[in-house]
């Protein structure tokens, strides 16, 4: 008798659990989803395009100092070859562990360099971020969307609100220019 009970109680649980999951399906069915386009966003606002040449600009004078660099090293090179046969063998290994220490110090100089530049453009990006998120709440707001998602999360979606081009053109109007500031790089 206990067990029938326990078992009515428990179908009882589960139709009452399932009414309410298909309700709550019910409820949310007429919300309004918004949905953007972020890497759209990203590519193809000005600002962004900007922010992409000032990049390349400083990407370009950076090259230009370390190809200035690498033939002076080049060349260090090509004197301590020459003068192999006229100095010891042990000022030639002296001359040759200096010189291997400068292309290891060269070496690592290019790579602060680059990551210098990455680290000062996902600056300058996270700065247009931080300025689209209010954006996006407000045309969120405007349009009564209860959510808004980006596209690339988005599998299946009725009537989506699609609020990109409502977004992007706003931020091309209040976001004119973000100048790129090269980061210092930590010491260790």
């Amino acid at each position: 008798m206990t067990r029938r009970i326990a078992r009515t109680s428990f179908i009882l649980f589960c139709l009452l659990l399932g009414s309410v999951h298909v309700s709550a399906a019910q409820t949310t069915s007429s919300a309004i989803i918004g949905v953007v386009d972020m890497q759209k966003i990203m590519r193809e606002l000005d600002v962004v395009k900007d922010i992409n040449a000032q990049v390349k600009a400083l990407d370009e004078k950076a090259k230009t100092e370390l190809t200035a660099a690498e033939k002076k090293l080049k060349d260090e090179r090509a004197q301590i070859e020459r003068q192999k046969t006229l100095v010891t063998p042990d000022a030639y290994s002296k001359k040759q562990s200096d010189f291997n220490r400068k292309a290891a110090e060269f070496r690592v100089k290019v790579q602060e360099k680059s990551r210098q530049l990455q680290l000062s453009r996902v600056k300058a990006l996270d700065e247009i971020r931080s300025q689209m998120l209010p954006i996006i709440r407000e045309v969120m707001d405007e349009n009564g969307a209860a959510l808004v998602l980006d596209v690339s999360e988005v599998l299946f979606v009725e009537k989506p609100l699609e609020i990109t081009d409502e977004v992007m053109g706003r931020l091309n109007k209040d976001l004119k220019k973000i100048k790129v500031e090269i980061v210092p790089l930590k010491k260790n």
